[in-house]
């Protein structure tokens, strides 16, 4: 279950043939955060040629619509709370208006996973990122928190382009709540963890399909 911080994605766009690129290309300006605008651009790809791995075009509006198939898309858990992934969820309204950061984790998902924080206050979705530690009442992993918020984002932004199960936000929030029906269950720790161990590893793709993710560059 991978936990590091994503920098700034490393591998450059896919390069298109010249005779398949729009040479009228436009550019967006976008991920704008305190006036700083990161500005992208999105290249047009042949129907043979399909298109998508997450470059830096994608991430500027989503599922464009091209021509040839979508490959599959998401972002690493560590990219969500990375600059360039706290900008592109900050200036998405269907990142920000359905999951603000200042949400509260129980509250989105529906369930009492973690116990307030010290000295009051609910863990917020902004809370459970790469190296934090949140006490829930399962004695759970401290990243299953990161990976059901990344899954959510995903699911929620590249929809059936996200390759697990769990392609709505709607979908992941049932995941998580089923593991956590069925750990509410158990009374001992094994048996506690085992359902978020279980939802952890089918939302974690990052391993198996690192070329998928997000990874362009700006430009």
């Amino acid at each position: 279950m991978n936990e590091r911080p994503q920098d700034t994605p490393e591998m450059k766009p896919e390069q298109a043939p010249k005779s398949e690129v729009d040479h009228g290309r436009r550019r967006l300006a976008t991920l704008g955060v305190s006036g700083t605008a990161v500005v992208l651009s999105v290249t047009s790809r042949s129907a043979v040629a399909g298109w998508g791995t997450c470059t830096g075009s994608e991430l500027a509006s989503g599922n464009l619509s091209r021509a040839g198939s979508a490959n599959p898309c998401g972002c690493s858990p560590g990219f969500w709370w990375n600059n360039n992934g706290e900008a592109l969820w900050a200036s998405s309204p269907t990142l920000y208006t359905n999951f603000p950061r200042t949400a509260a984790f129980n509250t989105v998902f529906g369930r009492v996973f973690y116990k307030p924080k010290d000295g009051g206050g609910a863990v917020l979705l902004q809370d459970v990122g790469p190296s934090t530690s949140n006490e829930n009442y399962f004695g759970a992993n401290n990243n299953t928190g990161m990976h059901a918020v990344a899954a959510l984002l995903n699911a929620q932004y590249f929809g059936a382009r996200y390759p697990t199960p769990y392609q709505t936000a709607e979908a992941v929030k049932s995941a998580f709540q089923s593991a956590f029906d069925t750990a509410s269950l158990a009374t001992e720790n094994g048996p506690r963890k085992a359902p978020f161990i279980s939802f952890v590893a089918t939302v974690d793709i990052y391993d198996k399909t690192s070329n998928l993710w997000c990874n362009g560059d700006r430009e």
